[in-house]
């Protein structure tokens, strides 16, 4: 369904951004591996080549523009083309709201929204010259709960995901780019650290959830994969909850 595109995943180091990633190499299309950890990027890339794929990994911290449009040069110089863009990298330091100061609430907007805004500005002109474009954005289930405890700012602006998406999606139609949003519920990822009781946390999800497991990521990859493919062609501006069916408001 995206054979030949070339895709970029930010954060995608991590298990829902290298659940991504595979999904989309599986399905044909040259993945951009962006991340600020090295070590975890250089592996996903590896598990992809060796199954045959074709993976870049570009070091990037989304906050910085600097580094944004360095990146996008060096994929636009590796591939020449940029046709789908995931918008996943985020940061949730926990902490009660009452202890946050100001520079950790400005890095996680900085991360977790402006990132967003600069690698979606970035990507635009090439999308643009080749007639369009696929924009995902990873918003989170804790913006619709309003939780979890110890995240203002994470929850923060993962409500600002949906604003953004809403927005840019108005803006760039006419332009046949589709912005959308997923926005994952509860995944076993390295989030989960946060939490002190492991076991009683995965069993608090499973409670909640209509579907009795927890979701993988192939599941919010293929979630993902019709957001970026033709499927969607006519979707734009909506936001979708993967979940396993926690929230349903």
């Amino acid at each position: 369904m995206i054979s030949g595109k070339v895709a970029i995943i930010t954060g995608a180091g991590g298990a829902l951004g290298s659940g991504m990633a595979r999904v989309f190499s599986e399905n044909g299309a040259r993945v951009v591996l962006v991340d600020v950890h090295e070590d975890k990027t250089q592996a996903v890339a590896a598990q992809i080549r060796e199954s045959g794929g074709d993976a870049m990994v570009a070091l990037c911290d989304v906050s910085k523009k600097n580094d944004v449009d360095a990146m996008v040069a060096s994929v636009i110089e590796q591939y020449g083309q940029i046709d789908i863009l995931v918008n996943n990298a985020a940061i949730y330091p926990a902490r009660p709201w009452t202890d946050i100061d100001e520079a950790t609430w400005d890095k996680v907007f900085a991360v977790n929204i402006k990132g967003y805004f600069l690698c979606a500005r970035a990507v635009y002109p090439h999308m643009k010259a080749v007639g369009g474009g696929k924009i995902l954005n990873i918003s989170s289930i804790t913006f619709f709960l309003g939780r979890w405890d110890k995240l203002l700012d994470y929850v923060s602006t993962k409500g600002a995901v949906i604003g953004f998406t809403k927005a840019l999606a108005r803006e760039i139609g006419p332009d046949n780019i589709q912005v959308n949003c997923i926005a994952p519920g509860a995944f076993p990822t390295d989030a989960e650290k946060i939490h002190p009781d492991p076991e009683a946390y995965n069993q608090m999800v499973i409670d909640n959830q209509a579907i009795k497991r927890r979701g993988t990521p192939q599941d919010m990859g293929n979630a993902a994969l019709f957001f970026v493919s033709h499927l969607s062609d006519f979707v734009t501006g909506q936001s979708i909850l993967v979940d396993g069916g926690w929230a349903m408001d």
